[in-house]
């Protein structure tokens, strides 16, 4: 997978330090944004009423759980979204990112602030401070759409695996598509699947930016940023 960085860098895509975990983070959390569709999965939950309102409008126009958001015309319309805020950047791309680390955090069970307000407002801080990188430290916004596009084919990709199976071809032919037969409850789904995806799309972009040898100077350039949010 190394041999992909220069078709990255290629393609316009800047392959640094800084972008690893940029990626990392927005891979994390598109790996579980196709189930965004469901009003009781993951990115329902992760911001409060906010982020269950905006799963209960996906679901009617994709035509309900495991449907259009879990398609070929779902992965498109995820990747050209986060393509559209790289353009427009500022608050709104900083709003996309936070989502999706509130959804990366919440899929890891990884509960910072227990209060539901808290949580909401840390992770907004998150992606606040990730925009303010973007002044501070060259962010390179051009990698968000490859990061999500990869967590979204993660979540196909485990989907498929499972009897349920995924509409690839959704609105055109609604079959579904698997490759194996598993089955699955709720609280698998939630305890094993979801993390599993998230820790898989996340290591698969750092793979693709270089392997472990970028992790080092990735921790300390995000330590970096970090503190010179940080007042004194």
């Amino acid at each position: 997978m190394l041999a992909l960085t220069p078709v990255l860098r290629a393609h316009g895509v800047t392959v640094d330090a800084w972008a690893v975990p940029v990626a990392a983070v927005t891979a994390a959390g598109a790996a579980i944004l196709p189930d965004v569709d469901h009003a009781h999965a993951t990115p329902a939950r992760s911001l409060g009423p906010v982020s269950a309102g905006l799963a209960w409008c996906v679901g009617k126009l994709s035509g309900g759980h495991r449907n259009g958001t879990h398609s070929f015309v779902g992965l498109a319309a995820f990747t050209g979204l986060s393509f559209w805020l790289t353009q427009v950047g500022g608050l709104p791309l900083g709003l996309f990112l936070s989502f999706l680390f509130a959804i990366a955090a919440a899929a890891l069970r990884v509960n910072m602030v227990r209060a539901t307000v808290g949580h909401t407002l840390l992770c907004l801080v998150m992606g606040a401070m990730l925009v303010r990188g973007a002044v501070l430290d060259s962010f390179p916004v051009e990698v968000v759409p490859w990061a999500v596009a990869t967590g979204v084919t993660v979540h196909l990709l485990g989907d498929m695996a499972t009897v349920q199976g995924c509409p690839l071809f959704w609105p055109v032919h609604r079959h579904r598509y698997n490759y194996l037969a598993l089955s699955t409850d709720h609280a698998v789904e939630r305890w094993v699947v979801g993390p599993a995806l998230t820790l898989a799309a996340a290591w698969l972009v750092v793979t693709l930016a270089g392997g472990v040898d970028v992790i080092g100077p990735a921790l300390h350039t995000t330590w970096r940023t970090v503190r010179s949010l940080v007042p004194g």
